[in-house]
């Protein structure tokens, strides 16, 4: 796709669209990572080394995921004028943001200095593949302690001083730990450069005495992943370590003042060899970029207008189509965002996983499944081995009806990833279940209990196996008044003697005699001779009786013996000892 996108711009290049950056642009790429840099070939390609170096301490040394579908995209400006217009907040130095299939790490300046703004950046990436929930605090904490690295030949070191976080401690009023660990992102988004300065200075300090000084950082992993339940609390934090608020704060004051520059020594780190490009940039290009940072970051009116000027410069561009319609989709308009991605389609799209993200955003917009299963369609015809389309299209067509197609799709996956391996089977065996293929369903629905978590999924996938060995029939069951009402129930698969009569809760069972006597009185009863005893069993209701093989009429009073097996439930009705549920006649 990006091919044939840059030869579009190329072809389009006489028409300004808008003003082009005064620095021109160079591409470094390698498999993990694209640095698009204002900046020499040799410090582009150093930003490159050192991220890299990141990615494989992360990998090797840190314990926490690091993984990313698609290379890392690293925009870096020549300077704060030219990052200034793509900043996203005002105490935004450099930021990261991604996305279901793209991250983006931008920061401003490429010299050695900058390492750390990098290293703090791709933290964050770090992180949220983590999927823990951490607080702000522990996050740009844990963030901060990272930028620390240093790294070379001889190994690895983590930890020491940051300059500008000890004098912003030592000149000011700390804020009281109940504030720093409650303060939210949103709070931490609006609040003054001063106030953000602080909130940086205080969580490094608290997150590095924590992970690094011998008296807090044998439980340190421990406190991470009690935070991966809900966000960590002072209260969760004292509860932890067994001090006080004001225990604790005493002791980072300590830290800070004494023990603030410590570090720990790791083995060195072998970064995975392999090529690496360097190339230009056409002038349209930077643009396009930054147009699709600026919608993953969500800031959809500047990213709106970019797109909209690409338009004017690229008329036939599906890409852009599809971006402005992914626009309109994020803002609720989604006549517009049908019309857009009509368009896209229509103009060729061939980026599967633009087409992945916008079914994913129609479906949660609510657009129709006919608006959505193109998309989806057209990502798998792009990309075979799409799982995660695959996936989303299969249950489209399962909550369709179209079990057929569903099974097709479902098959279609190469990969089941573990994530979604309890949701899958589950969906399977239903899927099998509605086309009547019980072995299958049965074998899915184990499947899903061996991947179920919670008794709430076990028990889902446990009812998908009993729906596979049972079919649909009828049972009779009382309402809260105690009238009988018929409702649909399950019953064992090829049962020929299912009783409907049998309610729920009934003690059932059988006895085999002989008839002896029907007494019509005001409720019917028989006598049963079994075992050479007379047994009374109680007929409330003649319609509510399962009679198989039973002669035309009965008469009241005594009976020519006549073999017969009664299904009763035992109760005491009267002076008899269950009531009939069903006879048959031999």
């Amino acid at each position: 796709m990006r091919q044939r996108f840059w030869l579009a711009i190329l072809a389009v290049l006489a028409i300004p669209a808008f003003a082009a950056p005064d620095a021109p642009w160079r591409l470094v790429r390698s498999e993990h990572f694209e640095i698009y840099a204002q900046a020499s070939d040799q410090s582009a390609r150093a930003i490159l080394t050192w991220y890299e170096q990141l990615r494989a301490f992360f990998l090797q040394q840190s314990g926490w995921k690091n993984q990313s579908s698609n290379p890392v995209r690293v925009i870096v400006f020549a300077s704060e004028s030219e990052y200034q217009p793509y900043r996203l907040r005002a105490t935004s130095d450099a930021y990261y943001v991604g996305s279901l299939d793209q991250d983006y790490i931008v920061m401003a300046g490429a010299d050695p200095p900058d390492f750390a703004t990098a290293a703090h950046e791709y933290a964050h990436l770090v992180l949220r593949a983590s999927s823990l929930q951490l607080p702000p605090w522990l996050t740009e904490g844990l963030a901060e302690l990272y930028s620390t690295l240093r790294m070379d030949d001889r190994g690895t070191e983590l930890g020491g001083p940051l300059p500008a976080r000890l004098d912003a401690l030592r000149r000011r009023a700390w804020m009281p730990l109940a504030d720093l660990t409650a303060l939210s992102v949103a709070s931490l988004q609006q609040a003054e450069r001063s106030t953000v300065d602080l909130f940086y200075a205080e969580s490094w300090a608290l997150t590095g005495m924590l992970a690094l000084s011998p008296t807090y950082a044998a439980g340190f992993q421990q406190l991470i992943a009690r935070s991966g339940a809900s966000l960590l609390s002072l209260e969760v934090l004292t509860k932890h370590y067994g001090k006080s608020a004001d225990a604790i704060a005493g002791d980072l004051r300590v830290w800070v003042d004494q023990r603030a520059a410590s570090s720990v020594q790791l083995a060195r780190v072998s970064p995975e060899s392999g090529a690496v490009e360097i190339s230009d940039v056409p002038p349209l290009v930077p643009r396009v970029l930054l147009a699709q940072l600026l919608l993953t970051a969500g800031e959809f009116d500047r990213a709106e207008a970019l797109f909209h000027a690409l338009a004017d410069a690229l008329p036939d561009s599906a890409e852009v189509s599809a971006a402005l319609g992914l626009i309109a989709l994020h803002k609720g308009d989604s006549e517009r965002a049908r019309l857009g991605w009509k368009r896209a389609m229509d103009q060729g799209i061939t980026d599967a996983k633009l087409c992945y993200h916008y079914a994913i955003l129609a479906d949660q917009g609510g657009l129709s499944p006919d608006d959505i299963r193109p998309a989806l369609e057209r990502a798998v015809a792009l990309q075979p081995d799409f799982d995660d389309a695959h996936y989303q299209l299969a249950l489209i067509e399962k909550n369709a009806g179209r079990y057929e197609a569903a099974l097709q799709q479902f098959h279609a996956m190469r990969v089941v990833a573990d994530a979604r391996a309890y949701a899958y089977w589950l969906a399977l065996a239903d899927t099998f279940n509605e086309l009547g293929r019980r072995e299958e369903a049965q074998s899915a629905g184990g499947h899903a209990a061996d991947h179920a978590t919670t008794a709430a999924e076990r028990a889902r996938a446990a009812q998908q196996t009993y729906i596979a060995q049972t079919d649909l029939g009828v049972q009779f069951a009382r309402d809260p008044s105690g009238h009988l009402q018929l409702k649909t129930t399950r019953m064992p698969h090829q049962t020929a003697d299912w009783n409907p009569f049998i309610e729920p809760g009934d003690d059932v069972q059988r006895l085999q005699g002989r008839l002896r006597e029907i007494d019509c009185g005001k409720t019917t009863t028989i006598r049963v001779e079994a075992a050479g005893k007379l047994i009374t069993l109680a007929i409330p209701d003649l319609q509510h009786v399962q009679m198989r093989h039973a002669p035309p009429e009965f008469t009241c009073g005594p009976q020519t013996p006549t073999p017969v097996t009664i299904e009763f439930a035992h109760a005491r009705s009267g002076n008899a000892e269950g009531i009939v549920r069903g006879m048959d006649f031999q």
